[in-house]
């Protein structure tokens, strides 16, 4: 019974994170204000925002205009749901899942409005980074020295980039994103996050020149990727770091 509560839970966040990525890239107000159709703007009932169930009754489309929804509705709420309860698995009701939770609903944020807008903004970043350095210091999770010193060299590792590229490599938001990293996930395992993060990038970034679809010039949101190798890391960084460390002993 709790493990389907827990999904439920993900599927309600995930329709409040989609408020959020619509909401505040056009300006407005994430708590105040009804949601409406995006192409005629008509005010969305109760019984149309049940998450996916009203998706799948309405067949994708507005009660009103028949417009086509975005499937990001219901692709957001069903991997929020499926995250936290692979949360709840690792972790059982205790604060550490509380903190995943949070981590990783910024992290799909994150994700989906850079793969919208080709930005990582700093309304996301910061307070994920002021929330990660606090609960992570409190719970003991990840060694102080590592949180401190993972949020600075990642952040300076963009940072750099930034620097000798002049701001054509990589932006400002790389920047907070890998503080980011290295305040939730610590100094090792945000360093195996990017290179998950990069080997992701190498890889899409080679299908898309190979398919014709993109050239060297094409920009790629590379955010998208830093936010699924921090969720990857999230679940099995400490695996993946001990392997790594155990072929030097």
């Amino acid at each position: 019974m709790i493990p389907f509560v827990i999904f439920l839970l993900g599927l309600c966040v995930g329709s409040f994170l989609n408020v959020a990525i619509f909401r505040i890239h056009e300006g407005g107000s994430v708590v105040r204000g009804r949601s409406k159709c995006q192409t005629c703007e008509e005010p969305i009932s109760a019984r149309d925002l049940v998450p996916v169930l009203s998706f799948l009754i309405l067949k994708g489309r507005c009660r009103k205009c028949q417009s086509v929804l975005s499937w990001q509705y219901p692709i957001v709420e069903l991997v929020t749901g499926g995250l936290f309860l692979l949360a709840f698995q690792r972790d059982g009701l205790s604060l550490t899942f509380v903190r995943d939770c949070v981590f990783l609903s910024y992290l799909i944020i994150i994700f989906v409005y850079d793969l919208r807008h080709m930005l990582i903004i700093d309304r996301f970043t910061i307070p994920a980074m002021i929330f990660a350095i606090i609960v992570n210091l409190w719970l003991g999770i990840v060694p102080a020295w590592s949180i401190l010193v993972g949020g600075l060299v990642l952040a300076a590792f963009f940072w750099i980039q930034f620097l000798v590229s002049r701001g054509t490599w990589v932006g400002g938001g790389d920047i907070r994103m890998g503080a980011l990293m290295g305040f939730m996930l610590g100094l090792e395992q945000g360093l195996v996050a990017l290179f998950i993060a990069y080997l992701l990038g190498a890889i899409v970034g080679v299908g898309l020149l190979v398919s014709g679809k993109a050239n060297r010039k094409t920009p790629i949101p590379f955010g998208t990727f830093l936010a699924t190798a921090s969720v990857v890391v999230l679940f099995v960084g400490e695996p993946i770091v001990r392997w790594y460390l155990g072929l030097f002993v």
